[in-house]
């Protein structure tokens, strides 16, 4: 018998065959013994039939086909889209019907859907939050969340009426949510879509939290002599930005003049203010004012600033040995200015010293003689003093 008069066979499985979108498919089909048989393709899923034999038959103009010593019958498709996915069927008019089938999975990299997803976020601290972020792609896109600068994300959870907080770098869902917001979550946030094809997209999401001003005095008693020169230190928290000034009695310190320097160091929520109080004379001694006023609502801190009577030279230094075991830390001396360090005291140390431990709450701190030295300083901010 020759081979001729054999029925066709396929001689190769379709395979299955997976493509970005937008690249080009190819799905082969080979058959041997074909003789006067007619293969055709067909799509599985709406009936279509692509092609017959050596002849296109679809309208679409993506689809085409090659064909070689009757045996090869290679269907290309043209720029793939999401539409052009599932069953094509290579088919051979014998009786009964011989027909075997691929598929054609398309691959849609990540994308976000910007109307189901959160914008910037504006809330009042103490409230709940939740930002979603919505992606759409094939396989379905998880989702990614972290901080643009990359610290870590508190998030709290509530246990036998307790809150609980975890610290974590990444979460994974498309909804981020956040019980009770403070200061802390403000800031830029990421939500990242990946399905591993071919590039992940992000979407950047401003958390603004809403506070009123809060403000904290490292040092509140200041002592120095006439003719110092004198900086007095503020901190304060507020969003959105407070205005934050400085007052003396009823007169309020706007601008730098003869007689003070203002300097305002400005990073996310926070601000460090300090003023410098020139040449010290008897009206400058007495109580200053730190306020800060947002829409929110406004707080103040209080200084007191108090004259010491001048020392004599020799009571202005202190060597080595006595800086060291000075119950108040250790302090240093640099272009004409005594600086306080962030070094404790023990109970032993005052007790050597015999100088009474101040109370923590206050601060003290006391500048004395024309180059004034620091003699006392019970928290981690420097008071300067100088000529």
């Amino acid at each position: 018998m020759q081979d001729e008069e054999l029925p066709p066979f396929f001689a190769e499985v379709i395979p299955n065959v997976t493509v970005p979108r937008g690249r080009d498919a190819r799905i082969p089909c080979v058959i041997d013994n074909l003789g006067s048989y007619r293969p055709a393709w067909i799509k599985v899923e709406d009936k279509g039939i692509l092609s017959i034999h050596q002849q296109v038959i679809s309208r679409n103009y993506r689809i085409s086909l090659s064909t070689s010593d009757n045996r090869h019958f290679v269907l290309h498709i043209r720029n793939v889209q999401e539409s052009d996915r599932g069953g094509y069927m290579c088919q051979i008019n014998t009786s009964p019907m011989m027909s075997q089938v691929g598929y054609l999975d398309v691959l849609v990299p990540p994308d976000i859907v910007v109307e189901e997803s959160s914008s910037d976020v504006v809330v009042r601290e103490g409230s709940n939050v939740t930002l979603t972020c919505k992606a759409r792609g094939y396989p379905r896109p998880a989702i990614t969340w972290r901080r643009e600068d990359n610290e870590p994300i508190p998030l709290g959870a509530w246990k036998n009426g307790k809150k609980t907080q975890t610290l974590v770098q990444t979460y994974e869902g498309e909804f981020l949510t956040v019980t009770r917001v403070s200061r802390v979550h403000m800031g830029a946030y990421l939500c990242i879509a990946n399905n591993n094809v071919p590039s992940p997209v992000s979407r950047r999401i401003m958390l603004h939290v809403h506070f009123p001003p809060v403000i904290w005095i490292p040092l509140q008693l200041v002592g120095a002599p006439q003719r110092a020169n004198v900086t007095l230190d503020c901190h304060s928290e507020a969003y959105p930005p407070a205005v934050n000034y400085w007052a003396k009695d009823n007169h309020k310190i706007f601008l730098d003049n003869d007689k003070y320097t203002l300097s305002v160091r400005k990073g996310g929520y926070k601000a460090h203010m300090q003023l410098t109080v020139r040449q010290l004379r008897e009206r400058d001694f007495g109580t200053y004012r730190c306020l800060s006023e947002n829409l929110l609502g406004s707080t103040e801190g209080s200084v007191k600033l108090y004259e010491l009577s001048p020392h004599s030279r020799q009571q202005q230094s202190l060597d080595a040995h006595q800086a060291d075991r000075h119950p108040y830390g250790r302090s240093s001396y640099h272009d004409g200015k005594y600086f306080a360090s962030e070094d404790g005291f023990s109970e032993d140390e005052e007790s050597q010293n015999g100088i009474p431990r101040q109370d923590a709450s206050l601060g003290v701190s006391i500048c004395a003689g024309a180059s004034a030295t620091l003699v006392a300083a019970f928290v981690p901010m420097v008071l300067r003093c100088a000529n």
